[in-house]
């Protein structure tokens, strides 16, 4: 029986990291590379138990990062540092992988460190517009960074090759780029409500109260689908019936794919992940960027796909001041000329395909090393 050769693919532990990822090591398994796939605890679970990368072998890492002023802390997380660099040594030379992709995150620095130790050569993919810490330390020894983004900001070493490749998303949401965009005459506006992997209390104590306040012969106009925590569920849910909005809440969406095939418009964050979807789902999007968002790059994020003119973001000031949140989410919702020329425009900035050209990326690094 023919041994499959190994490719290493490693991501932090959280969804905007590991999704794309996860997506990149399931082009390589159709390729016929046995794939290594590390993370840290908080992904671990959710991939192990996945049927979907049941192809890929899954392996939990115990790291974390330093914290300012926490003294107590950050012994424990160079503890865990240590014990991830012996994990990692074990590992490759045991695998002996001939090409590693790094997605991001604490937790990549130690294998990818290992790697270059055994001349493994290195890919970076980087989704958000600021390059994040563990991108920026490691592009010292990786041959090539890609990005999401055309542009982005940030100090890498000067050596790496840059190269822009779009975000790896699931094949269901690629399949939605083919389908027109359209507004029926008379058919209610469907919004699809999110915030992360998790919800956001936000979207229930600001947007949902905003929505609920619209005058009366707007709110039977509209359908909302929504993410919303437990512990929101009551209030959002008080909130629409007593305005008698059409509504399905869920506390996780199961079948993502298909609500962002069924919406109008997506109210949400702007993780990477998220606005990769969005663009190549073709659908407009008010962007709230998570403010505790590591060095603010959400609200970048949201600068660029609005610069593009496929979506609005909402300030902090705009969230505080319920009047005008009010006025701005009716602007945007019932105004069908402005969501055509957004929607027309996330998809002419979308790219697909984007496992598939990491995955050439890498083979052709392959190639020139044997």
């Amino acid at each position: 029986m023919k041994t499959l050769k190994t490719i290493l693919v490693t991501a932090g532990g959280t969804a905007g990291h590991t999704l794309p990822a996860l997506e990149l090591s399931n082009e390589l398994v159709k390729r016929n590379y046995k794939v290594i796939f590390i993370t840290d605890t908080r992904m671990f679970a959710f991939v192990n138990k996945n049927n979907k990368y049941k192809d890929i072998k899954v392996l939990c890492f115990h790291g974390r990062g330093l914290y300012k002023n926490k003294y107590f802390k950050n012994i424990k997380s160079i503890v865990l540092l240590i014990l991830a660099i012996l994990q990692s040594f074990r590992v490759i030379y045991f695998y002996r992988p001939l090409l590693a992709y790094g997605f991001g995150g604490g937790i990549t620095i130690p294998p990818l460190w290992i790697c270059n130790l055994f001349k493994i050569p290195i890919i970076l993919h980087e989704g958000n517009m600021i390059v994040g810490k563990a991108n920026k330390f490691l592009s010292t020894y990786a041959k090539v960074l890609t990005t999401f983004f055309p542009r982005m900001e940030g100090n890498i070493h000067k050596n790496v090759q840059k190269k822009c490749v779009g975000m790896p998303v699931r094949s269901s949401i690629e399949d939605i780029y083919k389908n027109k965009y359209i507004i029926k005459n008379n058919e209610l506006i469907k919004i699809l409500i999110t915030g992360g992997s998790l919800g956001a209390e936000v979207m229930a104590t600001k947007v949902a109260k905003a929505l609920s306040c619209f005058p009366k012969d707007l709110l039977n106009k509209i359908f909302i689908i929504q993410q919303v925590r437990k512990e929101n569920i009551i209030y959002v849910k008080n909130l629409y019936d007593n305005a008698s909005i059409q509504y399905k809440l869920e506390s996780y969406i199961e079948n993502f794919s298909e609500c962002l095939n069924w919406c109008h418009l997506i109210i949400c964050r702007s993780g990477a992940g998220t606005i990769a979807e969005n663009l190549i789902s073709g659908k407009p999007s008010i962007m709230i960027p998570l403010p505790t968002s590591s060095d603010n790059h959400q609200m970048k994020n949201a600068l660029m796909i609005k610069d593009m003119g496929a979506g609005w973001i909402v300030s902090d000031n705009e969230l505080s001041d319920q009047k005008q949140l009010i006025i701005k989410l009716k602007h945007i919702i019932f105004n069908k000329p402005i969501l055509y020329e957004a929607a027309k425009l996330a998809k002419k900035n979308a790219i697909i395909g984007s496992s598939v050209y990491l995955a050439d990326i890498g083979q052709k690094l392959i190639k020139g090393n044997n």
